[in-house]
C-alpha cells in the first residue's frame, strides 16, 4: 500500500476544513442567524434543519452505496471531490444569505438551500471520509489522518468563530448585518472550495484500484454490515449522544454568553475564537491518548473533561459581564468537541475491518454514510428540539434582554441537557468491545483469511452479531 509523506498527509486533510467547518458553523450559528438576523421563529429555524436532515437520511446511504459500487479503475471516491467542490462553496454562501423576500418566499428559500447544503455536503463528505479506509489499514496512522483532518476543521472553525465581530465591523460598509453575514460566508465558501480541490489533487494515486466490489449494492447491505457490527453500533450510539451534546452546547452557547453572562458581541466572538484556537493544541494529546491507550479510552477521557467543565464552571465559577471564566471553561472543554470527529472518524475504518471478517468486499462508503446519517439526524433533532424549547421558555430575539425565567431555561438547556447527553455517550463508548488489542486480532485473522487459511468466526462473537446456523 502506497505510503503518504507528512506533507501529503497534511494536504490530504484539507477537505476536512470544508465539511466539518461548515457543519459546525451551521450547528453553532444557524439557529442564531435564523432567529436574530433573519427574524424567523425558533421553532421554524429548527424545522429548516430537520427538513434538510430528513433528506440527508436518504442521500447519505445512497451516496455511500454508489461510491462503493463504482469502478475502482475510474476512481470510487475522488471524482466526487472535483465534481462538487464549486457547488459546495456556492451553497455555503447561500445558506447564510437573506435576500429580503416576503416571509413565505423566504421560508421556502431557506428550506430549499438547506436541502441543497446537506446534499452537496454528503456528495463531498461520504466519498472523502471513505477514502481514508483505502489510504491505510494501520491503526495508528488512521488516528494521525483523523487528527490532521480535525486540525484543519478547527482552523476553519477558529476563523469562522469571529463571525459576530466580523459582521458588526462590516455592517456599516455593506449596508446591513444581513449583508455582512452574506459577505463573510461568500469568503468562507471560496475557502471551502479551494481546500476540497487541494485534497482532490494530493490524493491522486491513493485510491485502491484492486479492491473487490459487488456488482450490485443494495439496502440489504446495511443489515449485513453496520447493523451486525457490535463495535460500530457502540460507536454510533456514542456518536449520536455526543452530537446531541454538541448541538445543544454550541446552539445555546451564544445565547448563554449574551443573556445569562451579559457579554457583548465582541466578547462572545473572543470566547469562540480563543476556544477554537486552543482546540488546535488539543488534537495532539487526543492523538497521543489514542495511540498509547486506545481510541475508545481517548474518547472517554475527552468527553469526561467536557462533562466536568459543564458542571464546575457554570455552577461555581462563571460570573456576569466577565469573559475570563468562559474563556477558561471553553478552552478546556473543547477537547471533547475535538474528539467528537477526531476519534470517531479514525474508528470507523477499524469497524470496516471487523466487517471484512464475514464479507470479502470493503464497504467503507456504507459505514461512513451510516455514521454521518446518525450525526446529521442527531444534530437536526437536537437543534429542532432546541428551537422549540427556546420558544417554550419565552425567548424573543428582538429583545435586548430576556426575562429571568427565560435565562433559567437557557441555563437548564446549556448545563443539564448537555451533561445528560455526554454521560450517555461515555457509557456507550466504555462498553465498546473493539479495543486496540482486539483490532490487532482482527488484522491477524484477515491476514490468515487472505492466505487461504480457515478462521473461526466464533472467536469474534464479541465484535459481531453472528447468524447462527440451524
Amino acid at each position: 500500500m502506497k505510503k503518504m509523506t507528512k506533507k501529503q498527509m497534511y494536504l490530504y486533510g484539507l477537505p476536512g476544513l470544508a465539511t466539518l467547518f461548515t457543519f459546525t458553523m451551521f450547528t453553532t450559528y444557524g439557529l442564531y442567524f435564523f432567529t436574530d438576523v433573519v427574524g424567523l421563529s425558533g421553532s421554524f429555524a429548527g424545522f429548516i434543519m430537520t427538513i434538510g436532515t430528513v433528506w440527508d437520511a436518504i442521500t447519505d446511504p445512497l451516496v455511500g452505496m454508489i461510491s462503493d459500487a463504482r469502478d475502482p479503475q475510474k476512481g470510487r471516491r475522488r471524482p466526487f471531490l472535483i465534481a462538487f467542490a464549486i457547488p459546495f462553496g456556492i451553497v455555503t454562501w447561500l445558506l447564510f444569505t437573506s435576500w429580503n423576500f416576503v416571509e413565505t418566499t423566504q421560508k421556502i428559500y431557506f428550506i430549499v438551500v438547506a436541502i441543497l447544503f446537506y446534499t452537496f455536503q454528503t456528495l463531498i463528505d461520504i466519498p472523502y471520509t471513505s477514502l481514508s479506509g483505502e489510504v491505510t489499514n494501520d491503526y495508528d496512522t488512521r488516528s494521525r489522518l483523523a487528527t490532521i483532518r480535525t486540525f484543519w476543521a478547527i482552523v476553519g472553525v477558529a476563523l469562522g468563530s469571529g463571525i459576530m465581530a466580523y459582521t458588526s465591523f462590516l455592517a456599516p460598509f455593506v449596508g446591513s448585518i444581513k449583508n455582512a453575514w452574506s459577505v463573510c460566508f461568500a469568503i468562507f465558501g471560496f475557502i471551502c472550495t479551494i481546500s476540497i480541490l487541494i485534497g482532490w489533487k494530493v490524493s491522486k494515486g491513493y485510491e485502491n484500484q484492486e479492491v473487490i466490489i459487488k456488482e450490485k449494492v443494495t439496502f440489504k447491505d446495511l443489515l449485513n454490515g453496520p447493523l451486525r457490527n457490535k463495535a460500530f453500533l457502540h460507536l454510533t450510539a456514542a456518536f449520536i449522544f455526543a452530537i446531541l451534546a454538541q448541538a445543544v452546547f454550541l446552539g445555546v452557547l451564544v445565547y448563554y454568553l449574551t443573556y445569562n453572562l451579559q457579554l457583548n458581541n465582541m466578547q462572545v466572538s473572543m470566547v469562540n475564537i480563543i476556544m477554537w484556537i486552543v482546540a488546535l493544541f488539543w488534537v495532539f494529546p487526543i492523538n497521543k491518548w489514542s495511540i498509547k491507550y486506545s481510541k475508545a479510552k481517548a474518547w472517554c477521557i475527552s468527553m469526561g473533561i467536557w462533562f466536568v467543565c459543564m458542571i464546575v464552571f457554570p455552577l461555581f465559577i462563571l460570573k456576569p459581564k466577565s469573559a475570563i471564566g468562559p474563556v477558561i471553561m471553553t478552552s478546556i472543554l473543547v477537547v471533547g468537541l475535538n474528539a467528537l470527529y477526531q476519534v470517531i472518524y479514525a474508528m470507523i475504518s477499524d469497524c470496516v475491518e471487523v466487517d471484512c471478517l464475514i464479507n470479502k468486499v470493503r464497504k467503507d462508503g456504507i459505514f461512513y454514510s451510516m455514521a454521518t446519517v446518525s450525526q446529521k439526524i442527531a444534530a437536526a433533532i437536537g437543534v429542532s428540539i432546541l428551537g422549540n424549547c427556546m420558544d417554550k421558555i419565552g425567548y424573543n430575539g428582538q429583545l435586548a434582554t430576556q426575562s429571568l425565567a427565560t435565562q433559567h431555561g437557557i441555563a437548564l438547556l446549556f448545563i443539564g441537557v448537555t451533561c445528560m447527553c455526554l454521560l450517555l455517550s461515555i457509557i456507550c463508548m466504555m462498553t465498546n468491545p473493539l479495543t486496540k488489542k482486539r483490532y490487532q486480532d482482527v488484522l491477524e485473522a484477515l491476514k490468515k483469511k487472505e492466505q487461504g487459511q480457515e478462521i473461526n468466526i466464533e472467536e469474534f462473537k464479541d465484535l459481531l452479531i453472528i447468524k447462527m446456523k440451524r
